[in-house]
């Protein structure tokens, strides 16, 4: 013990101690300056922010009334899963939660937690809704000026959520969810982290289209809030259409939950590498159990021929063959579902399916940096697959 004292005792003149403690002294403040270097917390790669939609007061859309759950629910458990899918591939990621229960943050307090935390990303979880139920597809959202009627709708939907605060008069004070001019103002505060959003974006519609074989309804701009306010490329996924009975069933089981999460990591798996590398954690990534006679990750469901389509319908053409092509040619790698049709002799290639020409111009720029530089947009007339004159492509 008194040699102890003898360390912890720095007011003790050196030369009144003897070698040995000497030697103990040095060698215990050079543990202690080891310990503290190797328990020092190393920084994150990078903060990311999610944001499940809706909560507590605010159930958000009710769908089909159907099941007892509503949106709330749905956007709250995919968060929960993307979170553990992150956080087990990527331990240098720190995530930060705007509700991880049944609470209702104010539209203000989840973009005041992204700005103070300063994440480097910005990813809100919504489901949609419409009167039509046959509406169906998943889409992304990224700040912007309403493109269309259909963006400004959503927009308007979701930001609705400040009708469920107390005091929303004062808190957004000039700020109308309800009045389009108030979305003008805003679209220049997203503008610098435009092209990082577009991009996480695209990556997230191409998986939910490839992947988990959704019908895509592209990269979308609209006046979201919670989009517009944050200081970082920022996204509002909408991962379905809960009016639609087959989409509820899809987004309320189990599976359907982990396959939109797991699209959601490989998207930002991507984004990450490129913009903020760092070390992950071995493979596997995170494989949801497939429910019963259905494959964990259906690649890219051929459409059905037989459902019901807007007509016109757009969709953009990527290639022309004098020859029939394959879903093995490697032309094709990388992109959508892909339809089949023959004009002027020609067997030409598009995808996607739009039911404006300014959703489809939209995606247009997307496809076109996927290494498609001549893709451009092409109407279909008719509200079925033989009427427009189309086909799934098919495979050897």
């Amino acid at each position: 013990m008194r040699a102890l004292d003898h360390v912890l005792d720095l007011n003790l003149p050196m030369k009144r101690l003897s070698k040995l403690t000497k030697r103990k002294v040095l060698c215990g403040m050079a543990a202690i300056i080891l310990l503290s270097v190797s328990f020092a917390p190393v920084p994150p790669s990078m903060v990311v922010v999610i944001d499940a939609g809706h909560g507590g007061a605010d159930p958000g859309n009710l769908g089909t009334k159907r099941y007892r759950t509503t949106e709330k629910e749905v956007t709250l458990d995919v968060a929960l899963l993307l979170r553990k899918y992150i956080q087990e591939r990527f331990p240098d990621v720190k995530i930060v939660m705007t509700r991880d229960g049944d609470e209702f943050p104010s539209l203000k307090k989840r973009v005041a937690i992204a700005n103070e935390t300063q994440a480097d990303l910005f990813i809100s979880i919504h489901c949609d809704a419409f009167d039509n139920p046959k509406a169906r597809g998943s889409s992304t959202f990224v700040m912007g000026m309403h493109k269309s009627e259909e963006s400004l709708r959503v927009a308007m939907k979701e930001n609705a959520s400040i009708y469920q605060e107390d005091d929303y008069e004062t808190r957004y004070a000039g700020f109308n969810p309800d009045d389009p001019d108030t979305y003008i103002a805003l679209a220049l505060r997203q503008s610098v982290y435009l092209n990082q959003s577009l991009e996480l974006g695209s990556l997230i519609q191409n998986q939910f289209s490839n992947r988990v074989g959704r019908r895509d309804r592209g990269v979308k701009q609209a006046g979201y809030y919670v989009i517009s306010f944050t200081n970082m490329p920022s996204v509002l996924v909408e991962l379905g259409f809960l009016t639609n009975p087959e989409e509820e069933d899809f987004l309320n089981s189990q599976n359907g939950k982990e396959l939109m999460a797991s699209a959601l990591l490989r998207a930002f798996r991507a984004y990450k590498e490129k913009h903020h590398p760092g070390p992950a954690a071995p493979e596997p990534a995170p494989a949801p159990q497939p429910a019963p006679e259905e494959p964990a990750e259906p690649v890219a469901a051929a459409p059905n021929p037989n459902a019901p389509m807007a007509s016109p319908t757009y969709r953009i053409q990527i290639l022309a063959s004098q020859d029939p092509l394959s879903t093995d040619d490697s032309r094709l790698a990388g992109v959508g579902p892909v339809v089949e049709y023959i004009r002027n002799g020609l067997y030409k290639y598009a995808v996607g399916s739009y039911d404006s020409s300014v959703e489809a111009s939209l995606q247009k720029s997307q496809i076109q940096n996927q290494g498609f530089p001549d893709a451009f947009v092409v109407k279909f007339e008719g509200k079925t697959w033989e009427e427009q004159g189309v086909k799934p492509l098919a495979k050897n």
